[in-house]
């Protein structure tokens, strides 16, 4: 049970972007891959500072930035989101919110309760303002690169 759990958080996702247009997943990719960056430094603090610990992972090797929710759902899910989202930054906002406590009340529990993941000292309140400033950090980032795709096509 675990493992399909962890495989379809992880499978799923992926599978869900034969739905996008290729131009949107070509635009949106490199926000995606920074948010990854950025949330594999995370889990590497988490594990460290023992914020939380995955107990249960796809492969051996991925229990400090679990390959089913740093290269799975929180990839594949920037992308929808800036698909949906982007250029209205408080929709972007508020949806990234839901979402967030959605994972931090939600998911994270279930995770729990399955024995994938443990909770150290890290609340769900610091999760929300660690994921939303990142949220931020991700919007400007995707605004910047928005002039690189700009000019790239006008070429």
């Amino acid at each position: 049970m675990v493992k399909v759990v962890s495989w379809s958080i992880f499978i799923i996702p992926w599978i869900s972007l034969i739905f996008l247009d290729r131009s949107a997943i070509r635009r949106y990719m490199p926000v995606a891959l920074f948010a990854t960056v950025l949330n594999t430094i995370l889990a590497q603090m988490a594990w460290s500072y023992n914020w939380w610990k995955f107990k249960e992972t796809l492969l051996s090797w991925d229990k400090i930035a679990p390959l089913f929710t740093v290269y799975g759902i929180f990839l594949v899910g920037t992308i929808w989101i800036f698909y949906f989202t982007f250029r209205k930054f408080w929709i972007y906002i508020i949806v990234n919110l839901i979402i967030d406590l959605f994972y931090g009340m939600g998911l994270t529990k279930m995770l729990n309760k399955l024995e994938i993941r443990e909770s150290g000292s890290f609340s769900p309140l610091n999760n929300l303002l660690t994921m939303t400033i990142l949220a931020v950090i991700l919007y400007f980032y995707q605004l910047w690169q928005e002039d690189i795709y700009d000019k790239e096509k006008v070429k």
